[in-house]
């Protein structure tokens, strides 16, 4: 069987996570994937008179790319075809499933996930805040998390020292302000224990306006950086807001902190919730206090921090493993057509 992948571009973290890490899996399971990135990202121009040329040339270019559709059995599309403009639905080959892990319908021009979503076969969601929404303009929709490569993400073989504190924030840039609105609890959490350090892993250094300098770490994102950093963190952050577009948000990072034997301190909101319900494998915070007093007891409980760590490497090993979730893939790419390998079972996709 095989598969025309449509993704925002090669380091768009929705095409990596939800697209580019199941091109191997799903080959073993008689799916052939080929993927077609924007060439220049999903993202417009910071200068305005480059715009023009930018639409122009994307435009062309995913144009081009979809006539390759019409060689495959199934069109994947990751969260859009174009960012903002011109529908190029109706070129490309059916049936056609659309991928959405973003409450993207928040976005400008964001009336073009709608029309999308219409134009496709079925909708697979990576979580139920987006699956209801999404419902409301297909009814052929279905849940699948985003997956974590637990071969990649791992506990250390030999765990770290207890004297070693290090909090821990992989993300881009762009979600930098959930990171600042949490600095004040972060100050007190310094002033707290006096070993502890802050680590953050993204694309560009956060401007903290009150944290030491002394006792923030930055490393610039790569797989490799991301995965070392990991390797040095004790624990793991993901604060966020009570918004619709936090509630569309699929708690990957999260769950890369868990799969790598990382207690987490997370904000209770859409999936992360849910994820929480799994298991003791880590503590929800909302207001300063209660991210003070979250942190402060892993940090001051070695045994809570390894408990709660193994407890989330089980979770993610039993319900969000790439292995695991690109069967769930599978199936749904088989309901559309294609024979199953002899040999293979899977599961339901709905």
């Amino acid at each position: 069987m095989r598969i025309a992948a449509y993704t925002g571009g090669v380091m768009v973290p929705s095409a990596r996570a939800r697209v580019r890490q199941y091109i191997g899996p799903l080959n073993h399971l008689g799916i052939e994937v080929r993927e077609y990135p924007l060439p220049w990202g999903n993202i417009l121009p910071q200068r305005l008179v480059l715009r023009p040329l930018w639409i122009a040339a994307t435009a062309a270019a995913r144009t081009a790319a979809l006539t390759c559709s019409w060689k495959a059995d199934v069109t994947w599309i990751s969260r859009q075809l174009l960012p903002a403009f011109t529908p190029l639905q109706p070129l490309a080959k059916r049936p056609m499933v659309l991928d959405v892990d973003d409450a993207v319908w928040l976005n400008t021009g964001g009336h073009r996930a709608r029309n999308l979503a219409i134009a496709s076969d079925l909708i697979v969601c990576g979580n139920t805040f987006l699956a209801d929404h999404f419902s409301r303009w297909n009814n052929n929709v279905t849940v699948i998390p985003t997956a974590v490569n637990t071969e990649w993400y791992r506990p250390l073989a030999n765990p770290k020292s207890d004297d070693i504190l290090v909090m821990g924030w992989t993300g881009t840039s762009g979600n930098f302000p959930f990171l600042y609105a949490i600095e004040g609890a972060l100050l007190r959490v310094f002033e707290h224990c006096g070993q502890a350090t802050l680590l953050v892993v993204a694309d560009r250094p956060p401007q903290f306006k009150s944290l030491p300098a002394s006792r923030v770490e930055f490393e610039r994102w790569t797989p490799r950086t991301e995965q070392a950093a990991f390797d040095r963190m004790s624990i793991g952050l993901m604060p966020l807001a009570d918004t619709d577009w936090c509630n569309g948000k699929c708690s990957y990072k999260m769950l890369c902190y868990m799969a790598a034997g990382l207690p987490v301190v997370v904000t209770a909101a859409g999936m992360n919730r849910e994820v929480l319900a799994l298991g003791k494998v880590g503590l929800s915070a909302a207001s300063e206090r209660e991210w003070v007093d979250a942190l402060t007891a892993l940090l001051d409980h070695p045994n809570l921090r390894r408990n709660m760590g193994a407890a989330g490497r089980t979770v993610v090993e039993e319900r969000f493993s790439l292995h695991r979730l690109a069967q769930q893939y599978a199936a749904v790419f088989y309901s559309l057509g294609g024979t199953l390998p002899r040999g293979h079972t899977l599961p339901n996709p709905i």
